[in-house]
Order: structure tokens, then C-alpha cells, then sequence
């Protein structure tokens, strides 16, 4: 049967089977050798073509002929198939890299099914191959000749012994197929003893069942035939012993990961403690210096320095927590309907004073209706205010930094493009990833960890948003885009308006215990409080807290978490049992800033959980509350 015109292939669409190539199996059929012998045993004729249309198509692209031999219309189907998946078939077919044949065209000399005769086919066909310049021969037969009633088609297993013995060392890769609906269960059972490998589902296997030609052709004794059958049982068991072993080993590898992962959880947050709790110290002193007012202009730029470079720290402690947490789905989205083009703006504004002060053009561009979406609306912002500091932190003077906001089919898109440092072409693939920052010079003017686009892509990731990085090169600007699903907007109101709170310029006095062990951190602290305008004691341990509380009846106790002897969470729970002190407002300063340690703060009975260094200002807010229950922070 010869090829045919692809426009008269087409018409044959029905026929065709609906077949549909897997991946997986695409891959492992790639890797089949010349010497291959597999069996593919198929329910459906979908089923066989999307086996075979990977077969031919990884044998065309090795230099091989591919030999089709079939019967009926399943040529023509196939070829159709072949069509689909863009192999050019009559072009193939004129350069004699694919050949399609019935089952009696010379396959069945004088009409019958004789092995040897069918042998001597098969390796003048590999040697005709050879000749015509092809790198191999790469078979495939339907064997149903027994279902044909073709004389001698009873001798099919003995062929297929024959087989396996010629393709030993040979040029040839073969594929037998056998349905299973059509052929016998015993002629299934052959078919599976008598092929090395077998497909199945999207896998080509080893054989278990396999039996050697002289097996199978009866050459060898009895005697053999159980040595070999034991053989047989001692690699199977080999094989058992292996695989439990594997499932052994990836299963202490997975408890070990899981050890390391917590160690590595538990470091960076005794890292984070042990670097806040000294900035909270100098934070507090270079606020006690500020407030006495004393010294000239170059003393009050030493603090303006100290504190910038305190602030940065702190900064770079929470960069490294958070990227901890949101690359690896700790966070959770406080969700709510909002419009994104508000969110935008108010987050480029809050950017705008700084990017003058850099000498970098701002230009934000926003669509005139809002653009409704789902999400956090504090992480968003988070995500944004990353892209424009990376944005910031990479364009010189004199660059230009602008932001898009607009509809893009069922998404909304947000970029942030710059004209600055640009990324290699060899680092985009990677600019997402932890710690990775395109300059890895000595100068490291920009500095950072290069956490900030990592934390962006896992906070989108988190609201099934995607992050995208294109760059023309170095010294080419970059643009980073974030896309979002569209809300409904028949579920969405207007964002609710953000209520800033008044922050009075007097507060008025409070009673305050301060509980810390490390006497430097409680001395500024007492030192700034006071200058405040408020009263304070301090007690350095848990257990003289609670006592101190019992006789002070403080409004408002600061207490830190790692305590000597009693916990700052022991404390906390002490105090909101007993009548006495219950009333105070509670508030945790400690350099544990984990979601799990705000949750066990809040379960102790704190109101209040602040990280060091604590903001001078927001600290002065809180002290001005009323006594209650506060807004936990």
C-alpha cells in the first residue's frame, strides 16, 4: 500500500481513532536502541497509534527506515495519524524513510506464515536499509495472522523466539502489536514470554515474563529450564531487595530534609532574635539622644546615619524571614475584594519622594476604571513596593522608572519597567530565585540579599497570580510584570477606605512595667519611655515581672519573650489569670517575629506582638490607646 496525498489523508479524520500522544511515553520510547524488542498490547486503536506515532517519528529523526506492516486501514489511519503530529508522510515516503506494507505483501512466501522464510525477509530488509544509506531498520507488525486463519500461523511464537535471537546485535528495533481485544488470552500469554520489554500505559518495562529463545524454542534440557526459572526467582528478589532498600533510603533522605528544614526554620529565627535584639538596644539609645537635643549639627547626622543604617538591618532581618516563609506557603492571605489600580497608585505615591531624591523619573500610567481582583491587600502592596525598590536600587541618576496598570484578557497585568542595569540573558531563568542578584562584584553599592523579587513571585504565586522578568541585556533596563485573576464585578464594591489614626503629640502618661533581662535593651528602653512623658520600672527576669505587676498594677507591661526562668508567653498567662493585673495591656518586644511566635503570643495573652528594633513612633501610638482590647499588630 503506498503513500498517499495529504489532502486525500484528511478526509480520514473519523477513522483515525482520536488518538492523543503521551508525553511520558514519547520520552522512553526516545530512548529505545537499535536490538529493542517490545510488545504492545492495545485495547483501542487510539491506543495503538499514540504508541506508535512517537515509534516512527524518534526513527525517522535517528536515520532509520520505519517499516510499517499492517492490515486493512490501518495504514491509512496511521498515516493520517503521522499527518497530525506534522510528519511530512509523502515526502518521508518518496525518500523511502517510510514504508507502508500489507501483511502478505512478501511477508508470507506461497501464502503461508513460515518463521524462517519470514526471518530471511526481515534481514534482507535491514540489509536493503543499510544499502540506501539509512542508519537502521525500525519495524512494527500487527500479528494477526492467527486471526486470518493463515496456514502455519501457529508457529507465531517460535517466530518471535527467532526474532529475538537475529535482533541480538543487530540493526533493527521491532515493535509487535497484539490486540487485546481480538487476540486469544493464550496468545497473549506467548506474546508476553517471548519480548524483552513491553509498553505499558505511558512506561516501556523490562519484561519479567520473559523467556529466552531456547526456552521458548525448547533446545536446552529440563534441567536448565529450572535453573534458569530460579535464576529467574533470585533476580526478582534481588530486585525486591533493591527497591526496599531505595524506599528505605528516600524515606530516611525525606525524614532528613524534614529535620533540616526545621533546624534551618529554627536558625533563622535565633539568627533574627539574636541581630534585633542588640539594633532594638542601639535603636532606643540613639532615640534617648535625639530626645535630650543636645550636640550640634554634625552629632545629629551621626544619628541620622546610626538610624538609617539600623533601619537597614532590621530591614534585612525581615527580608530573610519573609522570604523563608512566603517561598515555602507559610503565609496566610488576609483576602478581600479591591481594586487594584488604587492599590497601585497608593503604593507608587508612597515612592514617588524617594525616587525624586534619587534623581530617577517616575511616570505612572493607570486605566480610568478599576481593576478588581482578589487578594491580601498589605501583600500586594508588599509584592509591588519589592518591584519598585529593585527597580530603584538598579537605575542611576537620571533614569527613568514607570508603572503600568492595565486589563490584560481575564487578568490584570501591573509593570514595573526600568532603564537601569538590565539582566543578562543568562540570568533571567534565575532572577526569581533566593539570594540572587545579577552584580556579583565587589561593589556592592546597591547591597541587599537578593530576596525581594523571590518574596514578589511567591506572594503572586500564593494569590494563582504569575511574575514575569524580560530584559533586553546588560545596560538595557528590565521590566517585571505581576498578573492577577479578575474578580467579578458583580461581587465587588468599592475598596474600603484605609483609616489612618491620629497620633496625639502628647500622649498622656502611662504606668509601665518593663520586663527584660538584657540591661542594656531595659535601660534605653526605660530611658525613652521616660523621656516620653511615662512611668516605668523594670524587672529583669519572669518571675520578678509577675511580682512587680502584682504590686505596680501597670497599665501597659513590655515584656520580652525569652526570659530566664519563666517565658515571656509564662508571664503573660500568669498576669491575665490573675485579677490583679489582667486589666494591664500586654505587649511582647522580642526579636521573634515568626507567624508561629505571633500566634503563641497571642494564645499567652498578649494583646500586642512588636518586633526589635521597635518603631519609636508606632510605640508611642500604642501607649496612647485606651486600656482594652487592642488591635493586635
Amino acid at each position: 500500500m503506498g503513500c498517499r496525498g495529504v489532502a486525500a489523508l484528511r478526509r480520514l479524520n473519523e477513522e483515525a481513532g482520536g488518538f492523543s500522544v503521551n508525553g511520558e511515553l514519547e520520552r522512553r520510547i526516545a530512548r529505545l536502541r537499535q536490538g529493542d524488542h517490545l510488545c504492545l498490547v492495545y485495547r483501542s486503536a487510539a491506543e495503538q497509534t499514540a504508541a506508535l506515532v512517537p515509534y516512527l517519528k524518534a526513527g525517522l529523526a535517528a536515520g532509520e527506515r520505519c517499516l510499517f506492516v499492517g492490515h486493512g486501514t490501518s495504514g491509512r489511519r496511521l498515516e493520517h495519524a503521522l499527518v497530525e503530529a506534522e510528519v511530512d508522510v509523502q515526502g518521508e515516503c518518496d525518500r523511502g524513510a517510510l514504508v507502508f506494507v500489507t501483511q502478505r505483501d512478501n511477508w508470507l512466501p506461497g501464502g503461508r506464515f513460515d518463521p524462517g522464510a519470514m526471518m530471511d525477509c526481515l534481514r534482507q530488509a535491514e540489509q536493503q536499509a543499510l544499502d540506501d544509506g539509512f542508519s537502521g531498520l525500525r519495524a512494527t507488525w500487527n500479528m494477526g495472522w492467527v486471526l486470518e486463519g493463515t496456514p502455519g500461523a501457529d508457529r507465531l511464537i517460535e517466530y518471535e523466539a527467532h526474532l529475538n535471537r537475529f535482533l541480538a546485535g543487530s540493526r533493527t528495533c521491532a515493535l509487535c502489536r497484539y490486540s487485546r481485544e481480538s487476540c486469544s488470552p493464550e496468545l497473549i500469554e506467548d506474546a508476553l514470554q517471548t519480548h524483552p520489554l513491553a509498553v505499558l500505559g505511558d512506561q516501556i518495562c523490562p519484561n519479567a515474563y520473559y523467556e529466552p529463545p531456547e526456552m521458548v524454542l525448547g533446545d536446552r534440557p529440563v534441567s536448565e529450564r529450572i535453573d534458569w526459572m530460579m535464576a529467574q526467582l533470585q533476580r526478582a528478589r534481588f530486585s525486591e531487595a533493591k527497591l526496599e532498600e531505595v524506599t528505605y533510603r528516600l524515606s530516611q533522605q525525606r525524614a532528613a530534609l524534614a529535620r533540616a528544614d526545621r533546624a534551618k526554620e529554627e536558625l533563622l529565627a535565633m539568627l533574627a532574635h539574636e541581630l534585633r535584639n542588640p539594633l532594638g538596644t542601639i535603636s532606643n539609645a540613639l532615640q534617648v539622644l535625639r530626645m535630650k537635643g543636645e550636640g550640634d549639627e554634625t552629632w545629629r547626622r551621626a544619628i541620622d546615619a546610626a538610624e538609617r543604617q539600623v533601619l537597614h538591618q532590621a530591614i534585612l532581618i525581615d527580608d530573610l524571614l519573609e522570604a523563608s516563609r512566603v517561598t515555602r506557603g507559610q503565609v496566610e492571605l488576609q483576602c478581600e475584594d479591591l481594586d487594584l489600580t488604587e492599590l497601585v497608585r497608593e503604593t507608587v505615591e508612597g515612592f514617588r519622594e524617594s525616587l525624586r531624591e534619587a534623581g530617577i523619573a517616575l511616570r505612572l500610567d493607570l486605566p480610568a476604571e478599576p481593576l478588581l481582583v482578589r487578594g491580601d491587600r498589605l501583600r500586594l502592596s508588599q509584592a509591588l513596593s519589592n518591584l519598585l525598590d529593585n527597580a530603584a536600587k538598579f537605575t542611576p541618576r537620571g533614569g527613568h522608572v514607570a508603572v503600568r496598570a492595565a486589563k490584560a484578557g481575564r487578568r490584570a497585568e501591573v509593570r514595573v519597567r526600568d532603564d537601569g542595569a538590565g539582566i543578562p540573558p543568562e540570568d533571567l531563568p534565575y532572577v526569581f530565585e533566593v539570594f540572587t542578584q545579577g552584580d556579583h562584584s565587589l561593589d556592592r553599592s546597591q547591597g541587599g540579599l537578593g530576596v525581594g523579587l523571590a518574596v514578589t513571585k511567591g506572594l503572586i504565586d500564593l494569590h494563582g497570580g504569575e511574575v514575569k522578568a524580560s530584559s533586553a541585556g546588560t545596560g538595557k533596563g528590565a521590566e517585571i510584570s505581576i498578573l492577577l485573576p479578575l474578580a467579578s464585578a458583580t461581587a465587588q464594591d468599592a475598596a474600603p477606605e484605609e483609616i489612618h489614626p491620629e497620633i496625639a503629640p502628647h500622649p498622656a502618661a502611662r504606668r509601665i512595667l518593663v520586663i527584660e533581662d538584657n540591661p542594656d535593651a531595659a535601660a534605653t528602653m526605660r530611658d525613652f519611655l521616660e523621656l516620653s512623658g511615662h512611668e516605668v520600672e523594670l524587672a529583669a527576669s519572669g518571675v520578678d515581672g509577675v511580682q512587680a505587676a502584682r504590686e505596680l498594677h501597670p497599665e501597659v507591661v513590655l515584656c520580652d519573650l525569652g526570659l530566664p526562668g519563666m517565658t515571656g508567653y509564662e508571664v503573660a498567662t500568669a498576669l491575665r489569670k490573675d485579677p490583679e493585673t489582667r486589666s494591664a495591656k500586654l505587649i511582647a518586644v522580642t526579636g521573634y517575629g515568626r507567624d508561629e511566635d505571633r500566634r503563641r503570643s497571642k494564645e499567652a495573652g498578649f494583646d500586642l506582638h512588636l518586633t526589635k528594633p521597635v518603631d519609636p513612633a508606632q510605640l508611642k501610638a500604642l501607649l496612647q490607646e485606651q486600656n482594652g482590647e487592642a488591635k493586635p499588630v
